[in-house]
């Protein structure tokens, strides 16, 4: 067997198992074999936000979720209608200074908020 052999089967071999579970109570179930990586952004309301990427096997039952197989990247925002009358999504520098604008004339309502670029102060 020659190195290169004994490390892809090494690499093979060594991942582990993980499962995550997101959201509260009754959360949604993320479950890789391989590696995976599992981001929950800041949130702001009654929302629920994850950024998952992985590399191996996987699946889940988050909405629109399933299988994978290889390398994956994928992102979710959970929210429930009755608590998120208005969701606001930031994933770059751009949007969090227009997304603080709106937010600073909306005040006194509680909109649900995921902030990717953690710019946002609570």
């Amino acid at each position: 067997m020659s190195r290169a052999d004994a490390l892809v089967a090494a690499c093979c071999l060594l991942p582990a198992c993980t499962s995550v579970t997101v959201g509260e109570g009754g959360g949604e179930t993320i479950t890789g074999i391989g590696v995976v990586r599992v981001e929950l952004p800041p949130t702001k309301g009654g929302v629920v936000a994850v950024k998952r990427s992985g590399l191996g096997l996987g699946w889940d039952d988050l909405p629109a979720g399933g299988a994978w197989l290889g390398y994956s990247d994928s992102q979710w925002v959970i929210a429930d209608p009755r608590d998120c009358q208005l969701l606001v999504i930031i994933r770059s520098a751009a949007e969090a200074e227009n997304a603080a604008k709106v937010l600073s004339a909306l005040e006194g309502s509680s909109p649900c908020v995921v902030d990717h670029t953690n710019t946002l102060q609570p």
